[in-house]
């Protein structure tokens, strides 16, 4: 049943969910650069893992930028000439630690990677060290919130 609705069906179109996060916030040529640096830090643990792929199909769908081929850069350019601004820095950060974080866990290897393309960002460690911490909430809240309705919570005796 939907809410508000007793029953009866919505007869109203359904909304398209808004853009996650960040990424209403970069350039088309910034979204580029985030879908090449988002590749990179999917291979860099070496296995390809199915929920990275999830998400990194959506940043391509909410980028509104179609989706790449083989053919596609594989370089991202000059990251401080594309993102002059510590919130636009911030931002890709974020985006690359939430593509790792999908399949539930950041590999050390994708840390390693994403660090470096925060040092090539010139993000100083306190940024890097909130970034981080953050997303390490988010992803955590994101698995609790997932599993909301998934497991049967113990009845109380009468």
């Amino acid at each position: 049943m939907l809410w508000g609705t007793r029953g009866a069906e919505c007869a109203y179109p359904p909304v398209p969910p808004p853009p996650r996060m960040f990424l209403n916030e970069l350039s088309p040529e910034q979204r580029r650069a985030l879908h090449v640096l988002a590749r990179q830090i999917i291979d860099a643990d070496q296995r390809l893992a199915l929920k990275e792929v999830e998400r990194l199909d959506e940043i391509y769908q909410e980028s509104g930028i179609g989706t790449e081929t083989a053919s596609a850069p594989n370089a991202a350019g000059d990251l401080n000439l594309l993102f002059p601004t510590s919130r636009e820095r911030a931002v890709v950060v974020i985006e690359l630690l939430l593509v790792a974080y999908s399949d539930g866990h950041l590999h050390p290897r994708e840390e390693s990677a994403i660090q470096r393309v925060a040092a090539r960002l010139q993000m100083d460690q306190g940024l890097w060290t909130n970034v981080l911490d953050w997303a390490r909430r988010h992803a955590s809240l994101a698995a609790e919130a997932g599993a909301f309705g998934k497991t049967r919570e113990a009845t109380l005796d009468d």
